[in-house]
Order: C-alpha cells, then sequence, then structure tokens
C-alpha cells in the first residue's frame, strides 16, 4: 500500500483511509467484535490511517483493534464542537475512549458550514491549537463539503489538514463547482497542507462506476489519502487490491 506525506504534518499515511462511518451503530452497525476484526484486517494489509468522529460512535471497535495492531496506526476524529469547553470534553472523550495519549488529526467537524466557521468557532479551534501545544493532537484540520472554506484553509496557519469532498459526479458540494473544488483542493496542497478526499463515490450512488470514481480521485493533484467508508471483508479485499493494482 502506497504511502504518502501528509503535507507538512510529518504524518505518513495509507493512500487508501479506513472510513469507520458504515460499519457504526448510524449505519450497518456491525457488531463491535466483527468491526474490531475488520479494521485488524485491513493493517494487516497496509491500511495505516482511520478516520472516525465523535457522533459516528466508532471508538469502541477502533480500541480493540488497536490493542492487536503491530504497528499504531494514524487516527483521525472530528467534533461539531463550537464551545472550547465543548472541544475540549470532545478531545477528552476520544483520549479516554481509544486508550491512546495523543491524537493524530483532530478535525473541526464543520461539513455543512461556510467560511464563518472560523470565526463563529474560533474557541473550539483555539482549543484544538492548545492541545497541539500541550501534545495531545498532532495535526488540526477541518472536514468541509464548501469549496469556500477548503479555498480559505489553504491561507489559514493553524490548519494543517483538510478534509473535503469530491467526487465525479460532483455531488454535495456547496458553494462552488466541482471545478472549483479541484482547484482548492490544489491550492491547498500548494500551501503545504495535508488533503485527505470524502466520499469520491459520492455517498455510494458511484460505487456501480468504482473504477471510475476512484481514478478521477486519484488523478487529481493535491490530495495525500483518499478515505473510503468499508463495512466487510469483501470489501476491504476490493479496495485493497484496487489501490494496490491488483484489481
Amino acid at each position: 500500500m502506497k504511502r504518502n506525506l501528509l503535507g507538512r504534518t510529518g504524518i505518513e499515511v495509507s493512500e487508501l483511509c479506513f472510513g469507520t462511518l458504515p460499519f457504526g451503530p448510524l449505519q450497518k452497525n456491525l457488531p463491535v467484535e466483527e468491526a474490531a476484526a475488520l479494521l485488524q484486517a485491513a493493517f494487516a494489509r497496509g491500511i495505516n490511517f482511520v478516520d472516525t468522529a465523535q457522533i459516528y460512535k466508532t471508538y469502541e471497535p477502533i480500541r480493540l483493534a488497536l490493542r492487536g495492531a503491530k504497528e499504531r496506526p494514524v487516527i483521525a476524529t472530528k467534533s461539531p464542537a463550537k464551545t472550547y469547553e465543548a472541544m475540549q470534553k470532545a478531545v477528552d472523550e476520544a483520549l479516554a475512549a481509544l486508550e491512546l495519549d495523543y491524537i493524530d488529526i483532530f478535525y473541526l467537524h464543520a461539513a455543512r458550514a461556510g467560511v464563518e466557521v472560523f470565526t463563529e468557532r474560533e474557541p473550539a479551534l483555539r482549543c484544538l491549537l492548545e492541545n497541539k501545544k500541550a501534545g495531545k493532537i498532532k495535526a488540526v484540520g477541518i472536514s468541509t463539503h464548501s469549496v469556500k472554506v477548503t479555498a480559505a484553509a489553504a491561507g489559514r496557519d493553524e490548519i494543517d489538514v483538510v478534509f473535503p469532498i469530491i467526487n465525479i459526479d460532483g455531488m454535495g458540494i456547496l458553494e462552488g463547482t466541482k471545478e472549483e473544488m479541484e482547484a482548492a483542493i490544489a491550492g491547498c496542497e500548494k500551501q503545504g497542507k495535508g488533503v485527505v478526499l470524502m466520499k469520491v463515490l459520492a455517498g455510494g450512488t458511484a460505487a456501480d462506476r468504482y473504477a471510475e470514481a476512484v481514478n478521477y480521485a486519484r488523478a487529481l493533484k493535491g490530495y495525500h489519502s483518499i478515505a473510503i467508508g468499508i463495512i466487510s471483508f469483501d470489501e476491504l479485499a476490493y479496495n485493497v487490491d484496487f489501490f494496490t493494482g491488483k484489481a
């Protein structure tokens, strides 16, 4: 599995990031032990990057999977918290639930927010920055569906990693076009940001065009990893084989 440095963070991640939302209680609701076993199988196949979030409620299977991991994977989580206190609670919750000393990447969970997010959630962002200074977070980021937020993040020194939506159909992109999002992503990378792509299969609607959709994302300038939700061992095998050139 190819690995890339995530911008200027110094964090090395597999090109394929394991998205945990679909196997959690909000969607497929796999048994905790099965989800943990699926993650461990992913680690064995070369995936070292896991995406989760406070609202996904998938910390438990990740914690169990980590106990059996030969290599500590990169863990990214996120919170929609707006206040300093709420964000600190989210950070403490993640550290305790995952049994970790630090979180690799902690995002502002801001999928539908506009550029006002940087002022409206300034206390939450400040909290993340202070936790980074204290060594409890390695990199601070923002997850977004907005072209304008993605473009603005490129010029903000406090943002290390950007997690934008992009897909072949332009599904779910806000405040701009697919082409404008492509340019914003390239701009983030040019400014040294780590870039992780989300929803490259357009929320599953492009799953029947998997190769076309994933190859579109992999051809973009400026990305370092692609997050794809995985809910079965067959899906894991197919994704890994595709990303490693075996499918």
